[in-house]
């Protein structure tokens, strides 16, 4: 279109109109001043008059074209700003939810290491408590034995006290009891190395008890740290799960703000294509109105094709016979509706294929198409 522009804003073209003009206005000088003049000079005026109105007609539309296309550059380079700047705003998002999602999975990993740990220490923990509940069972079992250990000694006292009583008695019947005397010797001697030997067994036992004791206390106290690691761990925990949840609600808080983007661009990027189709289309139409004549020899010499942007066809043949309608131009072909005027064995609608060139188009073949065959050039 802006071709077209230039060549209508040329001197050359400029003149041509002038002198296009001039000579309609010499035709209806001479109309005037030759009223008598045979039928054919007014059909010949008539047909000035027409491409008169018909260029005047093309040199609007073009004008209207031109101010459309300008109106629709410009709110490209508008929407171009908007999405730059939308762009821009999603990059930023992105980038921040990124850094958000990396700092989030660099915390989730923190805390399985922390779960881990809680984990092994808890387990750690299970074995201590364990430990100690052996440690108490194997207690309770000395406490046993030094409680039995301590009725063999009662036993002892009672048997060295009814030995006494006996050496008293084979005391007093020494003369008698000798042999008595000589067999409680024995026993008591017996007795006494029992005697000793249950105290060498309390003693050990009470040496076992301080050292379960001690073992015990420390176990405790070992007990004591890991408790208070568990306890430390699981408030790390805890701190950890509230960070976890802040950034999942500021996940959470930016993901509208990035959906609302998103949309934002898909809405800027269907109304940017929607203006593309728009310039596509005014361009289009500004490249399809205008004038085309037959080129070449035959009885369809000088035929004439005019489509204006109103979407209305003009088919002019040889002496002035016309047909009138609505068409519709694409790329590939050239469909005729609404038919009015001389069209004689002609059928409407006609749909016929085109092949464009660099100065028209040709028309293929195709059942029911009148124009088969013809070559139609831009007229001036």
């Amino acid at each position: 279109m802006s071709d077209l522009s230039q060549r209508l804003r040329e001197p050359l073209v400029i003149i041509i109109l002038v002198i296009a003009v001039a000579g309609w206005l010499a035709f209806f000088a001479m109309w005037i001043n030759s009223a008598s003049q045979s039928g054919q000079q007014q059909e010949t005026i008539a047909t000035l008059t027409a491409e008169r109105d018909d260029v005047a007609q093309r040199l609007a539309a073009h004008e209207d074209a031109q101010g459309q296309l300008a109106d629709l550059q410009a709110q490209i380079a508008t929407a171009q700003q908007d999405l730059a700047a939308n762009t821009a705003s999603l990059e930023t998002v992105r980038n921040d939810l990124a850094a958000r999602q990396a700092e989030l999975d660099a915390l989730t990993g923190e805390l399985e290491a922390r779960r881990n740990e809680t984990a092994n220490l808890q387990q750690e923990a299970e074995a201590a408590t364990q430990q100690t509940a052996e440690l108490t069972a194997r207690q309770q079992d000395l406490q046993a034995q030094i409680d039995a250990a301590n009725q063999q000694l009662t036993d002892i006292g009672a048997r060295l006290e009814a030995a006494r009583q006996m050496e008293a008695a084979a005391t007093a019947n020494a003369a008698q009891l000798t042999s008595e005397a000589a067999t409680a010797t024995s026993n008591l001697a017996d007795l006494q190395s029992q005697l000793q030997t249950a105290r060498e067994q309390l003693t050990t036992a009470q040496q076992q008890m301080t050292d379960l004791a001690a073992q015990t206390e420390t176990a405790g106290g070992d007990l004591q740290t890991l408790q208070q690691q568990v306890a430390d761990l699981q408030t790390r925990r805890d701190e950890l799960t509230a960070e976890v949840q802040n950034y999942q609600n500021q996940r959470d808080q930016l993901q509208p703000q990035v959906d609302e983007l998103s949309r934002t661009i898909t809405q800027r990027g269907e109304e940017l294509t929607a203006l593309e189709q728009r310039i596509a289309q005014a361009i289009s139409a500004a490249d399809t109105v205008g004038r085309y004549t037959v080129a070449g020899e035959g009885e369809a010499q000088g035929l004439t094709l005019s489509l204006d942007p109103a979407g209305k066809f003009t088919l002019i043949g040889r002496g002035n016979r016309s047909v009138t309608g609505d068409y519709v131009l694409t790329e590939t072909e050239l469909q005729l509706t609404n038919a009015q005027g001389a069209v004689g064995n002609a059928q409407f609608p006609m749909t016929c294929p085109i092949v464009n060139n660099d100065n028209g188009f040709t028309i293929g073949d195709a059942p029911g198409c009148a124009l088969a065959g013809l070559q139609f050039d831009r007229a001036p």
